[in-house]
């Protein structure tokens, strides 16, 4: 296992890279699915690992890196054979950039690759249009420095969660959120270290940057 971070860049057609540099750290492992190689170009980073089908863009061609070219009919997406492969390489910790927006399913599918993470005691955090994504399973998240910001929070993967919320200005203990019900919507971080437990069950979170 490595403490070492891997972000994985995708091709979502509504990517903004603005800001992308003061999310990214000097010793980030980078690898892209599939034409998210074109969005990394366009910040200025340099993935070492390529993995797609190559059916969002062509395969390229002056790439000193390493590519695995996938099957285009296949039960992994690009972005979930990438985490995997991150796994296998020892990784604990990844960051999702360029997976919102654009085709809808494809936006959820990611959802899931979180909870795929989560699940397995990984940490796993998708960036983009101005909002975190995650996915807590059986766990406590402290958010800090996020005072003032948007927040909501829904079961994934389960009929209800409970969960508990503290800083926030809708708080509780032991809140009972049903998948049938959007009772975890508009809400606002209010503290400084905001902190939200759930318990047994999944939840995903949003988070306004």
């Amino acid at each position: 296992m490595t403490e070492q971070r891997c972000v994985i860049i995708g091709a979502s057609p509504d990517t903004h890279v603005t800001g992308w540099t003061s999310l990214l750290q000097d010793d980030d492992y980078i690898m892209c699915a599939d034409g998210g190689y074109i969005w990394a170009q366009k910040a200025g980073f340099m993935p070492r690992l390529i993995i797609g089908d190559f059916d969002s863009a062509p395969l390229p061609t002056a790439f000193d890196g390493e590519i695995i070219r996938l099957p285009v009919q296949k039960d992994d997406t690009d972005t979930m054979y990438c985490i995997k492969e991150g796994i296998r390489r020892g990784f604990r910790t990844f960051l999702l950039l360029g997976m919102t927006g654009g085709r809808p399913d494809h936006t959820f599918a990611n959802y899931a690759a979180l909870c795929y993470l989560s699940q397995r005691g990984l940490y796993g955090e998708m960036i983009g249009n101005g909002w975190c994504y995650r996915v807590l399973t059986d766990e406590t998240a402290v958010l800090s420095g996020y005072k003032n910001s948007g927040f909501a929070v829904f079961p994934f993967g389960c009929h209800s969660c409970r969960v508990s919320l503290s800083g926030f200005l809708y708080e509780g203990d032991g809140i009972d959120l049903s998948a049938g019900f959007p009772l975890g919507v508009s809400n606002t971080i209010t503290d400084d270290a905001a902190r939200v437990q759930v318990a047994g069950t999944a939840l995903i979170l949003f988070q306004q940057k």
